[in-house]
């Protein structure tokens, strides 16, 4: 299936084209500007995006789906809880459980917003997020009801990405798989 594509820049306020690697340096630079990010901003980016992609011919308005990775998984956590979302992969989204980008109360205290199907992918060697967070997780989905998955890899933050140490190839083939079947079920092509 095809479907259409879009990836808003996150940092554009902070840092407008901003594009970086996986050394530790460039990676601390990308944490420096998601400290100054807001779930409004993003929420709200995020909204512009969709309302965006309505515009194109090439595009079904029946739903739309959500990926992030990382700080990015975080945010696709966040996007769930937009009306218009109907599938969501979120990939170790660490602090899901503890806080929201621009501080305040935790994103996952936004759980019983979500409206669409949720899969959320981790690592259970991620020393970033632990055990008892995607438990949290976990729970919090059951208890509002919302249809979701979780998928626990023996596998390390960024297992996803081909570009970092940390990547593991069954983990991420099989997540990719995962993925593919939430957005052939929940989703209409384009």
């Amino acid at each position: 299936m095809l479907y259409v594509a879009i990836a808003p820049a996150i940092y554009q306020r902070q840092a407008p084209g901003f594009e970086t690697g996986y050394t530790p340096e460039a990676i601390q630079i990308g944490r420096e500007y998601k400290e100054k990010t807001t779930a409004s901003e993003l929420l709200g980016d995020i909204q512009a995006t969709i309302d965006y992609l309505k515009t194109l011919p090439s595009v079904k308005p029946e739903g739309f789906g959500c990926i992030g990775f990382c700080f990015g998984g975080h945010v696709a956590y966040l996007a769930a809880t937009l009306p218009e979302i109907k599938a969501t992969a979120s990939f170790y989204g660490a602090g899901i459980a503890t806080q929201t980008p621009g501080g305040g109360t935790p994103t996952i205290a936004r759980t019983a917003d979500i409206k669409g199907t949720l899969y959320a992918f981790f690592g259970t060697q991620d020393p970033s997020i632990p055990l008892e967070q995607v438990d949290q997780i976990a729970a919090e989905l059951q208890k509002h009801s919302i249809s979701h998955q979780i998928f626990s890899y023996n596998a390390d933050h960024g297992f996803f990405c081909d570009h970092r140490g940390s990547y593991d190839a069954t983990a991420a083939a099989d997540s990719w798989v995962q993925v593919k079947e939430l957005f052939h079920q929940q989703l209409q092509p384009a």
